[in-house]
């Protein structure tokens, strides 16, 4: 497998993981809160990246609005989700016949469920450590998700627990990763395979 560097919408810094293989589907990765060192370079978006090339699929990873080399300025979560909708579309420009799958971790998991609310359709997606509260220990602002979505966040995940989430999305599917917290801490390839798994269920 191979990277390539991209350029997004002519702003976003953005790098595609290209198959050995011929490639069955798209897969774009939103990263974490970039107040706090996230960006398309985390360990775990990289994990991901891989374990979708495993698979036979693209995988995009970008950079949001002022991080790394994006251009323009964080604007506190209000207008990041333009940047998803921005990489889900360059993502379709490289390969319009693949089905397309998204993955957002923690600040990435939520700007995913604000796209997906502005009317983003994806074949698969998957929530990844989706907080219900903020680094500073306050209460965020709650994010709508359909019916139905997958949400994978650690047992121990100190913004939002399993049960929480289950109690504050009666309707979505929560997955438990067993004794790690909000960072996947030393279960990264198995939360990676676990996330896999759940969008090969809609893609092939």
């Amino acid at each position: 497998m191979r990277e390539e560097p991209q350029r997004i919408a002519g702003r976003l810094e953005g790098t595609l993981r290209i198959p050995d293989t011929t490639p069955t589907a798209t897969l774009v990765i939103a990263h974490p809160l970039p107040t706090h060192g996230g960006t398309m370079r985390n360990p775990l978006m990289a994990t991901l990246a891989r374990a979708a090339a495993d698979r036979g699929w693209y995988a995009l990873r970008f950079n949001f609005r002022g991080v790394g080399a994006s251009a323009g300025e964080w604007s506190g979560g209000r207008e990041e989700h333009t940047d998803l909708a921005d990489a889900v579309a360059h993502a379709r420009g490289i390969a319009p016949q693949l089905p397309l799958g998204v993955v957002g971790f923690s600040f990435g998991a939520r700007m995913l469920a604000r796209w997906l609310e502005q009317g983003g359709r994806p074949d698969a997606f998957v929530l990844m450590g989706l907080p219900l509260r903020s680094a500073t220990g306050g209460l965020e602002e709650p994010v709508r998700i359909p019916p139905g979505a997958v949400v994978v966040n650690g047992q121990n995940d100190e913004f939002a627990s399993p049960a929480e989430l289950r109690r504050s999305y009666p309707d979505a599917r929560v997955i438990e990763v067993p004794d790690t917290d909000h960072f996947f801490a030393g279960k990264r390839d198995e939360v990676a395979r676990i996330v896999m798994d759940q969008l090969a269920l809609a893609v092939p």
